[in-house]
C-alpha cells in the first residue's frame, strides 16, 4: 500500500485544524444551533448608523433578540425586531442606537416601558431616539468656533490698543473710587436714612387718618362725577350732530376718489384673471399640470438617487494563501460594491502561481548519442475576477445564503456562500475553468474552504483547492483583511448613472 503523501497529509491536518476552531467557533460564540422562538415588533429611524441583520438588541445590557430584517418605508429604515418570546414590551417601550464603547459596534437598545396594554406581534415602538449626526455636530461647532473667533478678533480690535486698555484701567480706577464714597456716604449717613424712613411711617399714618375724617368729601365727588355724567347725556344730540358732519365728509372724500378705487379693483381682477387662465410665469405654475409633474418628478428623483447613494456600500478586500500544490503563495486583491444589502459586485486581481508553462530543452550527446530532455517551468500569471452576488436572508431554506456568478480568474464561473455567527464564519464552494485552460487541467477548477473573522477586520481561510486535478489538487491556508472604505462611496455616487438601471 502506498503510504499517504506529504500534501495529502498538510490537507488533513488543515481540515483537522478548521474542524476544531469551528467547533470552538460554535461553542464559544453565539451562534445558534436552532433558533430561538420569538416575535416581531417594528421601530423606524431616520439613520439606522450602521445596524445590519442580526445585530444584538439588548434590555439593560442582556441580549434580547436580534434584528431579523432591515426595509426602507417612506423614506426611513424599518427594523424588523424579533424578541424573544419570555420578554414583554409595553406599549411606552421605546428605542435608542448605543455602542459597546467609543469605537464598538453598534447595538439597538430597548426599554421596555411600564405602561399597558402590552405590544403585540406586529406592534411597532413609538418612542425612537435618533442618533446624533457627527456631521451635523461638526458643523456646528465649526460654526460655533467662527463666532467665537469672530468675538474674539472684535475685542482684540476694541481693547488691544494702549490707549483703550489705559481708557479701561481709568474707568475701573473710577469705579473703584465711587464705590468707596457710596460707602463712605452710606455709613455716615445711617441715622438720617433711619429719621427719613420714621418720617415716611408717619406720613403714611397721617394720609389714612385724612382718608377716614373726609369719607364723606370724597362722596360728595362721586355725586359731582353722576352730575356731569347728566350734562353729558344732556348734551348728545350736539355730539351726534358733529359725528353725522365727519360722516358726511368722509362720504364726501370717496366719493371724489371712487374712480381711482374702481380702477385699482379692475387691476386686481385682471391679474387675478390671468393668473387663472395661466398666462405668465406665474399662471404657467398655477395651472400647468406638465410643469407641476416635471417638478414632482425630479424632487422624486433626486430623493431616491440620495436614498441609494446613502445605502451604497464599499469593502477592500486583501488576501494571501499558500498553495500545498505548487508549493507557492497565491494572492487576491477584492473591491465590493454594494448597492443593497442583499445585492453585490465583486471586482478583483488575481496572482495565480498556475499559469503559463514555459518549456527548455537540453541537448546531451555521449559517446556520439544525442540525448533530449525537456523541462516545464510553470510561470506565474495575473488574473481579472468580476462576478455580481445575491443574497437570500428571508428564505427559510437558503437563509444567508449568497449565490455568486460572472468571471472568476479570467473564466466563466460560479460560486456559492453560506454564512453563520453573525457573517464571521463564511463556507464557500467556487467552480471556473470548465474549459480547461489551466495548465494541466483535464477537469473544471472547484475550490472548498472556510474564512473565519478572529476580529472584526481579519480573518483567517483554509481548505482543499482544484479538488477534480489530481496534479494540482492540495490544501491551502491563508488569511486576510477586509475594511470598508468610505472614500469609494464618494467616488462611485458621483459617476454618471447609466440610462435605464
Amino acid at each position: 500500500m502506498n503510504s499517504i503523501s506529504t500534501e495529502m497529509k498538510v490537507g488533513l491536518f488543515a481540515l483537522a485544524v478548521i474542524a476544531i476552531l469551528t467547533f470552538m467557533t460554535f461553542r464559544v460564540g453565539d451562534f445558534e444551533w436552532i433558533k430561538k422562538e420569538g416575535y416581531i415588533v417594528y421601530a423606524d429611524f431616520k439613520n439606522i448608523a450602521g445596524l445590519d441583520v442580526k445585530t444584538k438588541v439588548r434590555i439593560a445590557g442582556v441580549d434580547a433578540g436580534v434584528i431579523h430584517s432591515i426595509k426602507l418605508k417612506d423614506g426611513a429604515a424599518r427594523l424588523a425586531l424579533k424578541i424573544s418570546k419570555d420578554i414583554t414590551l409595553y406599549s411606552d417601550a421605546s428605542a435608542a442606537i448605543k455602542a459597546t464603547g467609543l469605537l464598538g459596534d453598534k447595538f439597538l437598545s430597548i426599554s421596555i416601558g411600564s405602561k399597558e396594554p402590552f405590544l403585540k406581534p406586529g406592534d411597532s415602538i413609538k418612542k425612537i431616539t435618533e442618533v446624533v449626526d457627527i456631521d451635523d455636530m461638526a458643523r456646528n461647532l465649526s460654526d460655533v468656533s467662527a463666532n467665537i473667533n469672530k468675538l474674539a478678533m472684535s475685542l482684540n480690535e476694541s481693547l488691544g490698543s494702549e490707549e483703550t486698555k489705559q481708557a479701561l484701567k481709568e474707568s475701573i480706577l473710577n469705579l473703584r473710587d465711587v464705590t468707596a464714597n457710596i460707602n463712605t456716604v452710606i455709613i455716615s449717613n445711617d441715622k438720617r436714612l433711619k429719621d427719613v424712613l420714621a418720617m415716611i411711617n408717619e406720613l403714611t399714618a397721617s394720609i389714612k387718618d385724612v382718608v377716614q375724617d373726609n369719607k364723606g368729601s370724597f362722596t360728595t365727588t362721586m355725586s359731582n362725577f353722576r352730575d356731569f355724567s347728566s350734562n353729558l347725556k344732556s348734551d348728545g344730540p350736539e355730539l351726534i350732530s358733529n359725528l353725522n358732519k365727519a360722516t358726511k365728509e368722509l362720504k364726501t372724500l370717496v366719493e371724489e376718489n371712487k374712480a381711482s378705487i374702481k380702477n385699482t379693483t379692475e387691476s386686481i381682477e385682471n391679474i387675478t384673471r390671468k393668473i387663472d387662465s395661466g398666462e405668465g410665469t406665474i399662471g404657467k405654475l398655477v395651472k400647468d399640470e406638465k410643469l407641476y409633474d416635471s417638478i414632482n418628478k425630479t424632487v422624486e428623483s433626486v430623493n431616491k438617487t440620495l436614498t441609494s447613494f446613502d445605502r451604497f456600500r464599499t469593502f477592500i478586500t486583501f488576501q494571501g494563501d499558500y498553495l500545498a500544490k505548487p508549493k507557492d503563495g497565491k494572492g487576491y486583491f477584492y473591491v465590493t460594491l454594494q448597492p443593497k444589502p442583499d445585492k453585490y459586485y465583486i471586482i478583483g486581481v488575481v496572482g495565480d502561481p498556475i499559469g503559463r508553462v514555459k518549456t527548455t530543452e537540453t541537448t546531451t550527446t555521449v559517446n556520439g548519442i544525442a540525448t533530449v530532455e525537456k523541462k516545464d517551468e510553470v510561470e506565474k500569471k495575473i488574473e481579472f475576477t468580476a462576478q455580481i452576488a445575491k443574497r437570500f436572508s428571508e428564505s427559510p431554506l437558503f437563509r444567508d445564503t449568497v449565490v455568486r456568478g460572472g468571471i472568476t480568474e479570467n473564466t466563466f464561473g460560479v460560486g456559492i456562500d453560506q454564512f453563520m455567527m453573525n457573517d464571521r464564519l463564511k463556507i464557500s464552494v467556487d467552480a471556473w475553468d470548465f474549459g480547461h485552460d489551466e495548465t494541466d487541467s483535464k477537469s473544471p477548477h472547484i475550490r472548498m474552504g472556510v474564512d473565519y473573522y478572529i476580529f472584526k477586520n481579519i480573518f483567517i481561510s483554509g481548505g482543499i483547492d482544484n479538488i477534480l486535478n489530481s496534479k494540482w489538487r492540495g490544501a491551502y491556508v491563508g488569511g486576510g483583511v477586509k475594511f470598508e472604505d468610505e472614500d469609494f462611496k464618494y467616488i462611485f455616487g458621483s459617476m454618471p448613472k447609466i440610462p435605464g438601471n
